[in-house]
């Protein structure tokens, strides 16, 4: 079983440098021993002391071979050669590293045997940790001095000497020596056992070994040398089955650190009979890790370590389930099916061979099936006695089950996900307990969130990861629809202790008694959260699944802990990069605007269906919303615009939530499929005119039946007939709702655009022969360009909106994803729908995310560990071989596919990555997947500043382009929407005091409500503060935006028709890549435009070729790109200058030379001269700047001839206005 990412290249350089670490540790101790004049005389420290009293002879043949030669000892995995990485990305690898382990015995003069009696060992043992920490410190000091004097003293050795050397295995073992003996920086921490926060009572020293390049940079060896402490003896007062049953806790305490060396006997005896054992040992370790049970990379206390799985292989031999002669495949499985029928039980425990007397050394908490149970031949000591048996059975005998259900074993790494242990549950909540220690310490804390989320998980595990942060991880107990209720049932009226206990652990202030449907009387909570009370419809919105848990959660740690705890989920701060200005707020406009989308779309499906058959010539068969709005996966949602309403509309109403006004229109696409009957002869022209004539009856029908003037026309019969059927039933009135339908259409040869709610659909027409004709006339582009479009877009809507509705994650997963593509300058290259697809890939498997930050992950760990020089299959059919094997078939077809993806509605076709991207974009995303995987781990872990890291995320990369060069401000026609919109940066000069308050604002600001933007910070909270945003415009596009009724019909469909899905930024993209098509290759942000991105493509000086190429991108841009930063005070202006001075020294020779007999000017006068020919220069320069951004402006339709016409109009009517009011007070004044 081949592990390439968890192993170790055990090479012969990386041993013999652990090997001289381990050395030089061991010189350093030996000489701290001797300095303080420690003895060296240990006792036997064997397992005969882990033993009962009444076994004690079974082991006293062993003493000698088990006794330590002296204080210090090297332990764990590395001699064994056991070791893997935690992680399967390089980048982390490099980050955490492996460990080597040194063992030192805790002196007698420091902690006696009767210390250790008393319960004095951990105080002593900590005490003997700082001592020693401070003599490491020190003595790493001596040594870089000595070393760096050293080698400077040998270097001017060298510098004499005049001859060379004349033994070349001599120098070649000079190198070797410098390299391993080179200045190392050792960098001492103090860690707790095991790398738990709870487990610090018990500490141990974490030696890094950094070394200090040429250039200054600091790099870090893959090894570490964790040093750990042993008692000087165990003896059976300490560990025997009394001892055990006394003070369990502190028996194995001394125990976990007495037997260190005496398991590596045992171990190693084991692996040097059998090399099959030592590879499934190794391959257990890279499956625990891979599925998340170690305890060192999560900090649960309760998970496992790498000693744990080699005892699971140590056990099972001992009792004969497994051999050494047995095949690495079996003795993996057998560990898998022993840990999922219960490796703990009782009965497992009678075969280690201590006799009866096992029955008296186990304590209370075992007997009650509290603590998981593991055992070695001989001892008392219970290796998993921080392991819960709850643990055991929902984390680990769950990860046991789920990799017996593979063909192999190997496909449980391959074939499984990447999931920490955070992921391995539904939900992962952070608590923030402002409290410290004392709040954190309390053993109620614990109690308290069980019984928070009793009614809504089926289990969940609280541990600590710092000093006043908790972490709480929820399995969902009947799904994701019941965990999101915001409605908590208690128990039945008839059982008054628990309805009492009840109302006490809420309160009576939010208790309240309710009757479900099947007659029963329960005590429940309602729960209305404060920032949804003011609901528009006065409805409660959905909230997710993970904040009704936090929320639920929170109250009750307010309630009982502390009064300043705070909950949130697990990397919540990614979904602030979905937020936007929304009126004065910053918030995801999402919520505000699903169910109106959801409601327009049936009403414009109700009116298509209600249209006669006679009124059309074809037959209508379907009609489809083909937008990712329709099924909530749009990063921005399309939100109603008011330039698609009348003055007369209530724009308070819930309908016109989170209304835009910006200079832009999206539409809602849709996709009208007809049925001909063979009516139309098989010619794409004749296709193509039957669909005009369809366009132009469909929006006239549309108008007659629910346009204004019918409306008006019918106001009277409506009113007659509303007052004759007063009473009429509720079918009747479903009827009369169909004529509230208030439409505007208009069309083209191609498409219909109906205006509705705000909202723009634009309709197109498919025919089922106009594919098959065109291939025919081997018209290839155009009919692949038809076919995705009209006919796989509408099977791919059915086949998404079912995720999408079924789980309500994916959508948000998959606008992060879309995001997060769009922020590394690569979406325009993997098309959204190919998105779509890669996030349903985890939604579809048998473990679906909960999450959205899970399926976000999950999405860029396919991206990261895929290969995709092979198809991927979606995880839909029981046949996937088949499915398999054909698409790979068809993946050969295409040697620059850089991405196949089978799906159910097309398993031979990839409709959507046939085109792009191509396979060296695609190793671009591999990569940038990758370090995006590493800072969701480092923030998982806890490791840096959450904030930066989620910056980090969505920020590319500047350094891996040449230059980069902004939009000129009035090209982006959605700012708001960019990582840092720029007009937060120009208003930040203009406020005065802005930190304190902005800080302010942001503590006071909400989550889920709205409030300030978590991107922006406090930038945000001092826009808000200007006037010209109040209404949530932005500076650059104060410009009026007229009403569907304020303008006459023609002019108004002409003022559309310029907003509707206008790109100027892209425009300006197409252009300079059509220019420098061969020079450089040009990236923007095509969601959120704001900067070009450029990689030159040149084999001349890079300087140079940059800085022509800059220049004739802008002045191919004609004033829409402005200058990069590094031109404006860098070589690019020097070279203008020389430029301006060699054009001013031409003219000046042309003149004195046509005026041969003219005088020589002075001084003073020729410095005037150029002064005024620099400032018309510059004159000039602005003009053309401005002319090109007039250009621009006037392309994106914002101040057209139509708009300025009106603009005129009005400023006459406001001026009589205002005249015929001066003159009607002067008369009232008369």
């Amino acid at each position: 079983m081949s592990l390439t990412p968890y192993h170790l290249h055990w090479s012969d350089g990386l041993i013999k440098r652990v090997e001289l670490r381990l050395r030089q540790l061991h010189a350093c101790m030996e000489e701290f021993y001797q300095m303080n004049n420690y003895s060296f005389t240990v006792r036997s420290t064997t397992a005969s002391g882990a033993v009962s009293d009444n076994d004690n002879h079974k082991q006293r043949g062993n003493e000698n071979a088990n006794q330590p030669e002296g204080p210090i000892n090297t332990v764990g995995s590395f001699l064994l050669r056991t070791c893997v990485h935690s992680t399967s990305f390089y980048e982390t690898q490099a980050e955490r590293g492996v460990g080597a382990d040194l063992a030192l015995i805790v002196p007698e003069e420091v902690c006696s045997l009767k210390d250790i009696q008393d319960g004095l060992y951990l105080e002593k043992r900590q005490e003997f940790l700082l001592k020693v920490e401070k003599y490491l410190k020190k003595y790493n000091e001596e040594m870089l001095k000595k070393t760096v004097a050293g080698a400077e003293g040998k270097q001017h050795g060298k510098d004499k000497e005049n001859d060379s050397d004349d033994d070349e295995d001599e120098e070649e073992e000079d190198n070797e020596n410098k390299v391993l003996h080179s200045p190392v920086i050792w960098d001492i921490q103090k860690i707790p056992f095991g790398g738990c926060w709870a487990n610090r009572e018990k500490q141990i020293l974490r030696i890094t070994f950094i070394k200090v390049k040429g250039d200054k940079k600091m790099k870090r060896e893959v090894f570490h040398v964790d040093v750990h402490f042993q008692p000087i003896a165990l003896t059976g007062r300490i560990a025997s089955a009394a001892a055990v049953r006394k003070n369990s806790h502190y028996s194995y305490l001394v125990q976990e650190d007495a037997l260190m060396t005496v398991h590596l006997r045992k171990l190693h005896e084991l692996y040097s009979q059998s090399q099959s054992l030592l590879r499934a040992t190794v391959f257990l370790k890279c499956w625990a890790h891979h599925v998340g049970l170690m305890s060192s990379t999560s900090g649960h206390p309760e998970g496992l370590s790498g000693f744990h799985i080699s005892a699971f292989v140590l056990r099972l031999v001992e009792e004969g389930v497994i051999s050494p002669s047995m095949s690495e495949e079996n003795v993996v499985r057998a560990v898998w099916v022993n840990i999922s029928r219960g490796f703990t039980s009782k009965t497992s425990d009678n075969r280690s061979g201590v006799g009866s007397s096992r029955e008296m050394c186990i304590p209370a908490s075992e007997e009650r099936g509290e603590v998981a149970v593991l055992r070695l031949s001989g001892e008392t000591m219970n290796l998993l006695f921080r392991t819960s048996a709850d643990f055991f059975e929902h984390v680990v005998q769950s990860a046991a089950v789920e990799a017996l259900a593979m063909s192999a074993a190997v496909e449980a790494v391959t074939r499984l996900p990447f999931r920490p242990l955070p992921l391995r549950f539904d939900f992962c909540l952070v608590v923030a307990l402002a409290g410290g220690d004392s709040g954190a310490e309390r053993p109620e804390l614990r109690g308290v969130v069980l019984e928070a989320l009793a009614p809504r998980a089926r289990y969940a595990t609280v541990w600590r990861c710092g000093p006043d942060t908790l972490r709480v991880a929820v399995r969902a107990a009947d799904g994701e629809a019941a965990a999101r209720s915001r409605l908590t049932r208690g128990p039945p009226l008839e059982d008054t202790a628990a309805v009492a206990r009840f109302d006490e652990f809420w309160g009576t202030s939010v208790t309240s008694t309710r009757q479900f449907p099947d007659g029963g009387v329960y005590r429940c909570v309602l729960w209305n959260f404060e920032d949804t009370l003011n609901d528009k419809d006065g409805q409660l919105p959905m909230l997710p699944a993970a904040v009704v848990m936090a929320r639920v959660l929170e109250f009750a740690l307010r309630r009982h802990i502390a009064p300043e705890a705070r909950v949130q989920q697990l990397m919540n701060g990614l979904h602030g990069i979905l937020y936007e200005r929304v009126g004065s707020e910053w918030r995801d406009a999402a919520p505000l605007v699903q169910k109106t989308i959801m409601e327009a779309c049936r009403d414009v499906e109700t009116m298509v269906a209600a249209i006669p058959r006679t009124s059309l010539p074809c037959k209508l068969t379907s009609l489809d919303i083909i937008a990712p709005t329709e099924r909530y996966t749009a990063t921005f949602p399309v939100r109603p615009h008011l330039a698609l309403t009348y003055t007369t509309d209530d724009l308070t109403q819930p309908c016109f939530a989170g209304i835009s006004t910006a200079s832009v229109i999206e539409p809602i696409h849709a996709v009208l499929t007809i049925d001909d009957k063979n009516k139309i002869p098989d010619t794409p022209e004749a296709i193509a005119k039957i669909k005009g004539a369809i366009c132009a009856q469909l929006s006239k029908v549309l108008q007659e039946h629910y346009g204004k003037d019918n409306r008006q026309s019918k106001k009277k019969n409506n009113s007659i007939k509303a007052k004759k059927e007063e009473n009429s039933l509720q079918g009747q009135e479903g009827e009369t709702e169909k004529k509230k339908f208030r439409v505007r259409t208009s069309c083209t040869s191609h498409s219909v655009d109906i205006i509705y709610k705000g909202f723009l659909f634009r309709l197109y027409i498919a025919h089922y022969r106009e594919v098959s004709l065109l291939k025919a006339l081997q018209r290839e582009s155009e009919a692949a360009m038809i076919e995705r479009k009209l006919f796989w877009s509408v099977q791919h809507a059915k086949f998404l909106r079912t995720i999408a509705f079924g789980h309500q994650s994916y959508a948000t997963a998959t606008r992060l994803a879309n995001r997060w593509l769009s922020s590394m300058v690569l979406l325009e290259f993997i098309l959204p729908e190919a998105v779509e697809l890669l996030v349903a890939n985890a939604y579809l498997g048998s473990n679906p995310p909960k999450t959205s930050e899970a399926g976000f992950m999950r999405f860029l760990q396919l991206l990261a560990t895929h290969d995709w020089s092979t198809p991927l299959v979606l995880p839909y059919a029981v046949d996937d071989k088949v499915q398999a094997d054909a698409a790979a078939l068809m993946r050969t077809m295409g040697e620059q596919q850089g991405m196949f993806i089978a799906t159910p509605y097309a398993p031979l076709e990839s409709p959507f990555t046939a085109h792009t991207p191509r396979p060296m974009i695609m190793h671009r995303v591999v990569q940038l997947a990758k370090n995006a995987m590493v800072l969701l781990l480092n923030l998982i872990d806890g490791r840096g500043n959450s904030t930066e890291i989620e910056a980090t995320l969505f920020t590319p990369d500047p350094r891996v382009f040449d230059f980069h060069m902004a939009f000129h401000p009035d090209l982006l026609l959605q700012p708001d929407r960019a990582l840092t919109p720029p007009f937060a940066e120009l208003h930040m000069n203009m406020i005065e005091g802005s930190e304190t308050e902005a800080e302010g604002a942001f503590n006071n600001s909400s989550n889920v409500g709205g409030g300030v933007s978590p991107t922006l910070g406090s930038t945000s909270a001092i826009t808000t503060k200007v006037s010209s945003l109040a209404t949530g415009a932005s500076p650059f596009h104060s410009s009026r935006v007229w009403q569907l009724d304020e303008l006459e019909e023609e002019k108004s469909s002409l003022y559309l028709t310029e907003l509707v899905e206008r790109e100027p930024a892209a425009h300006v993209v197409r252009t300079v890549r059509a220019v420098t098509r061969d020079r450089c290759m040009v990236f923007f942000d095509c969601i959120a435009p704001r900067d070009i991105y450029v990689i030159t493509i040149t084999p001349s000086p890079m300087r140079d070729h940059c800085k022509k190429l800059h220049d004739d991108i802008l002045r191919v841009s004609r004033g829409a790109l402005l200058p990069a930063d590094w031109t404006l005070g860098g070589t690019a202006a020097a070279a203008a200058e020389a430029k301006s001075k060699r054009k001013n020294a031409v003219t000046s020779t042309k003149r004195t030379v046509d005026n041969k007999k003219k005088p020589v000017v002075a001084e003073k006068k020729s410095s005037q001269q150029k002064r005024l020919r620099k400032e018309e220069e510059a004159e000039e320069e602005e003009e053309g700047v401005s002319e090109g951004v007039q250009q621009l402006v006037n392309q994106r339709g914002k101040k057209s001839r139509y708009t300025a016409a009106n603009e005129e109009g009005d400023k006459k009517k406001k001026a009589s206005q205002s005249v015929n009011n001066s003159k009607m007070k002067k008369r009232k004044v008369n």
